[in-house]
């Protein structure tokens, strides 16, 4: 190759990858999906994947056939409000209390509900299995199953 056209070769060899790089950050998506791995030409400015909540119950009591203590804590990231519950009994009769302004709970923290039921649908029965589903203001729900 000629010594006079490796100096201009070089130029626009450079000038090439310098444009393809600038092309590849300058269009960097603001965020990205949900459970998506993120692409090292175009990484994530923003993560919109919200910090999960999610609870674990530590215990619970039956003090009563219409009232039931649950002991739980908080494994998300968020700190999370409780709106509602229902209990459903083994032949799916069930108590719905979808207007309960229960606890806000700080992630990490441990909290007792009170459970109350009015009774008629049902009461709390030895031997008998229940499931409690306690929905949060970020509309998540879950269940546990306990037996009394």
């Amino acid at each position: 190759m000629n010594k006079d056209t490796l100096g201009p070769l070089a130029v626009v060899i450079v000038g090439v990858a310098a444009f393809a790089t600038i092309l590849a950050f300058a269009e960097q998506p603001v965020a990205c999906p949900c459970d998506s791995s993120s692409n090292p030409w175009y990484p994530c400015l923003n993560n919109p994947c919200p910090l999960m909540v999610g609870f674990t119950l530590d215990s619970y009591h039956f003090n009563t056939p219409t009232n039931l203590t649950l002991n739980i804590r908080s494994n998300g990231g968020l700190t999370v409000a409780l709106i509602a519950y229902y209990v459903r009994d083994a032949s799916g009769a069930q108590y719905a209390n979808s207007n309960w302004s229960g606890p806000t709970i700080p992630p990490a923290a441990s909290t007792s509900i009170n459970i109350l039921i009015d009774g008629t649908a049902f009461t709390f029965q030895r031997g008998n299995s229940y499931t409690v589903s306690i929905v949060t203001s970020r509309n998540y729900e879950y269940s546990f199953t306990i037996t009394e």
